[in-house]
């Protein structure tokens, strides 16, 4: 069932919808049955799709592989600051750096605060600049096995 409204702006085509949909149908038969059965009609049904899935170059979510390069260092999360902004309302630029354990990694500009952000985690990966002297990915204050081996 769907509202006219939502059926007349493309409802029936649009990704998000279908999901929703697809989600729920699987929720309704892993409820009616069991998850072996669900797990084998899903596989099954999907097979195709999953052989042809690519997968995605590291540098699709530049932000998430940074994110997970440096909590393998430290729990410490890098933040985003937004350092500068210029330009009319409808075409604003905006600079942004990444700020890890008091280090800045990178910078990097873009016409939205997602977008200079992600320029500046682009940056970052580049520069590595989080692997300190040595080159083995310590930090300037050591790395989590140092932390871990004091503290025994």
């Amino acid at each position: 069932m769907m509202g006219r409204g939502e059926e007349s702006s493309g409802g029936r085509e649009r990704a998000s919808t279908l999901s929703d949909a697809f989600e729920a149908l699987i929720g309704a038969m892993y409820l009616d049955s069991d998850f072996v059965t669900v797990r084998r009609i899903v596989l099954t049904e999907s097979r195709d799709l999953l052989e042809d899935l690519e997968v995605d170059p590291p540098d699709t979510n530049p932000k998430g592989r940074l994110q997970e390069l440096l909590q393998a260092i430290s729990p410490i999360s890098p933040t985003y600051p937004i350092v500068d902004q210029s330009g009319p309302e409808h075409q604003k630029r905006f600079v942004a750096k990444i700020v890890w354990d008091g280090k800045e990694l990178g910078s990097g500009d873009g016409r939205s605060k997602k977008e200079a952000e992600t320029a500046a985690a682009r940056d970052a990966l580049s520069k590595e600049l989080w692997r300190g002297r040595d080159g083995n990915g310590k930090a300037a204050q050591g790395n989590a096995e140092d932390a871990q081996s004091k503290s025994e």
